[in-house]
C-alpha cells in the first residue's frame, strides 16, 4: 500500500506540481490587462467628427495628437479641450470546455455590464513668433474596461462562500499622456513638430481562472495521480470516490491592481502645397509601460467531506517523497483540495506592457472654399505584443504569448461650411474609418472591446463665434460578429488562454469640444 501511494508522487511531489500550477494560473490572469489594451483616438470633437482623418489638415489644437507639425497654423494663443463619452455594449456566448467541462460556466448569452467611460483631453499653445509654437497636450491614448458575470460555483463544487462577487470578471485600464510639444515652420510650405511624452498608466483586474486539479496529472500512461491514490487506498481496504465533474478544476480568483509609467515622443511633418492641398505625416512611439502592484490571490477549494475523511485516514508517511520526507506537506495539500476553504495570498507583481508605435499619413483637399475633404491611413505596431514579460511570486518571470498582429487603419472625412454670418460660422462634418482587430483567436477574450474588424461612421456639427468655437461629434462603432471556434489551453495548468464562443459588440461615442483662439 505504501509503495502504491508513493507512486502517486514519484519524481515530483504533489507540492511542487501544486505550487507551479497555481503560480502559472495567477500569471495567466494578469494577461487580461494586455487583452484590455484599447487604442483611443477621441481627441478633439472637430477631428473626431471627420473620422479622425486629420493628419493632412491638422489646423486646430487637436493636432498635438494627430500631427504636431500642424500647430504652426494656430494663432497667438490657443486653448482647446474635449470630453468624449464612450458607450460600449456587447454580449458573449461561451462554448463549453471540450475537456474537463465546468458546469458553473454560463454557456448562454451573457451581456456585458453597462459601463460608460469619459475621456478628456486638453491643449494649451503659445506662438511667440510666426515660425514657432510651443505648448502642451494631455490626452488618453489607451484605456477603457469591461465587467462580466461569466461563471458561478455550482452546488456540486461544495464551497458555499465561493467567489467574492457576482461580476467576477472586471477590468479597468487608464493611460494618460502628458506631451510638451514644439512646432516650427521651416518655410511657408513646410512645418515640423515634436512632442515628448510622459505616460502614466493604472490598471485593475479581477478574474477567476479554472485550472486542472493537480491530482489529474499522470504518473503513468492513462493513470492519473488520483487513480493511483484510489488504487492504493483500495489496497488498504478503503474506498476513495471518483472526482465529480466539477472537481476536475480548481477556481483561483485574482484581484490585481497596479500602476506605472513610460516615456515616448510624437513627431510630425506638414506640407501646405497650396491653398487647396496639404499633406501630413506623423508617428508616436513609447517605451514599455513598467507596471507594478499587488495581486490578491484566493484559491477556492472544493468542499467534499467524504473525500477529506478518506485522505485524513491515510498515514502521512505513506505520502512521503524526496521533496517531503515526512509526507505531512503532501497530505495537508491533498486535504486542502477538498476542505471547502478560501485560501488567500497577497504579493507584489510586475509586468512590462509594450505600447505600440503608430505611423500614419493624411491629405486634405479643398475643391471649393466651403468644402474640405480629408483622407488618412495609419499603421500600428500591435505585433509588439507577441510576448508579455511578467514577474510574480518569488521573482519568477514568465513570458506570456499574446501573438497580436499589426493593423492598418484607413478612412476619410469632410467639413462643409453650411452657413456664415458676419463673425459666426456653422459647419456640418462627417467621416468613416475601418481597422481590423489586432487580437488573434488564440488569445481572444471578452475583455477585448474590438473582437473583429471595426467599422466607424462619424458625424458632427461646429459653431464658430468669433474667437470661440464649439463642436459636437458622434461616432457609431460597428463590429462583425466574432465566432471563436476552439479553446487554447495551457498545457501545464489546463487553464484556458482564450475564450471560445460568439462575440457581439457595438459602441457609441459622443464628444463635445471647445477652443479659444487669441
Amino acid at each position: 500500500a505504501e509503495d502504491g501511494i508513493r507512486d502517486v508522487e514519484r519524481s515530483r511531489g504533489l507540492g511542487d506540481v501544486y505550487k507551479r500550477q497555481i503560480f502559472i494560473v495567477v500569471i495567466l490572469a494578469t494577461t487580461a490587462f494586455a487583452s484590455n489594451g484599447t487604442q483611443i483616438g477621441t481627441v478633439g470633437a472637430r477631428s473626431t467628427s471627420m473620422g479622425s482623418c486629420f493628419r493632412g489638415l491638422a489646423d486646430d489644437w487637436s493636432a498635438v495628437f494627430f500631427n504636431p507639425a500642424g500647430l504652426t497654423q494656430l494663432g497667438k494663443w490657443t486653448i482647446g479641450g474635449s470630453t468624449g463619452l464612450i458607450i460600449p455594449r456587447g454580449s458573449y456566448t461561451a462554448d463549453p470546455y471540450p475537456v474537463y467541462p465546468f458546469s458553473g460556466m454560463y454557456t448562454t448569452q451573457v451581456d456585458a455590464t453597462p459601463k460608460n467611460f469619459y475621456v478628456p483631453s486638453i491643449g494649451v499653445f503659445y506662438k511667440p513668433s510666426e515660425k514657432l509654437v510651443v505648448g502642451v497636450g494631455v490626452y488618453a491614448p489607451f484605456g477603457l474596461g469591461t465587467e462580466w458575470d461569466l461563471l458561478t460555483l455550482p452546488l456540486s463544487y461544495g464551497n458555499a462562500t465561493g467567489i467574492s462577487k457576482q461580476n467576477e470578471t472586471y477590468s479597468d485600464h487608464q493611460v494618460i499622456d502628458v506631451q510638451p510639444t514644439v512646432a516650427f515652420k521651416l518655410s511657408e510650405k513646410i512645418s515640423v513638430g515634436l512632442g515628448v511624452s510622459y505616460v502614466w498608466g493604472k490598471m485593475t483586474i479581477d478574474q477567476v481562472v479554472l485550472a486542472w486539479n493537480p491530482v489529474l496529472g499522470e504518473v503513468a500512461p492513462d493513470v492519473s495521480r488520483w487513480k493511483a491514490l484510489q488504487l492504493a487506498v483500495a489496497s488498504m481496504g478503503g474506498i476513495l470516490p471518483d472526482l465529480t465533474a466539477d472537481q476536475d478544476r480548481i477556481a483561483v480568483e485574482n484581484n490585481l491592481s497596479g500602476d506605472g509609467s513610460a516615456y515616448g515622443f510624437n513627431f510630425g511633418l506638414h506640407f501646405k502645397l497650396s491653398e487647396k492641398l496639404s499633406v501630413g505625416f506623423s508617428g508616436r512611439y513609447w517605451t514599455d509601460l513598467k507596471l507594478s502592484g499587488t495581486n490578491k490571490k484566493t484559491m477556492i477549494m472544493h468542499g467534499d467531506a467524504t473525500k477529506a475523511a478518506v485522505i485524513q485516514g491515510i498515514p502521512a508517511n505513506y505520502l512521503a517523497d524526496q521533496s517531503d520526507p515526512t509526507g505531512e506537506v503532501n497530505k495537508a495539500q491533498l486535504l486542502a483540495l477538498f476542505s471547502g476553504q478560501n485560501i488567500p495570498d497577497e504579493y507584489d507583481a510586475k509586468a512590462n506592457l509594450p505600447l505600440p508605435m503608430t505611423l500614419g499619413g493624411g491629405i486634405a483637399f479643398k475643391p471649393c472654399p466651403k468644402l474640405t475633404l480629408t483622407a488618412d491611413f495609419s499603421w500600428t505596431n500591435w505585433a509588439k505584443w507577441d510576448k508579455i514579460s511578467i514577474t510574480g511570486e518569488n521573482h519568477d518571470t514568465i513570458n506570456m504569448e499574446e501573438n497580436w498582429k499589426n493593423t492598418l487603419e484607413i478612412g476619410g472625412g469632410f467639413e462643409f461650411l453650411a452657413a456664415e454670418r458676419e463673425s459666426s460660422q456653422f459647419f456640418v462634418r462627417g467621416g468613416f474609418y475601418t481597422v481590423d482587430t489586432p487580437a488573434p483567436d488564440e488569445t481572444m477574450s471578452p475583455t477585448i472591446l474590438d473582437p473583429n474588424r471595426r467599422y466607424v461612421i462619424t458625424g458632427g456639427l461646429g459653431l464658430n463665434l468669433g474667437k470661440i468655437s464649439f463642436n459636437l461629434a458622434y461616432e457609431h462603432v460597428l463590429f462583425k460578429d466574432k465566432d471563436v471556434k476552439e479553446y487554447v489551453f495551457d498545457p501545464t495548468t489546463g487553464a484556458a488562454e482564450n475564450y471560445a464562443g460568439l462575440y457581439k459588440f457595438h459602441a457609441s461615442v459622443i464628444t463635445f469640444g471647445t477652443s479659444i483662439g487669441l
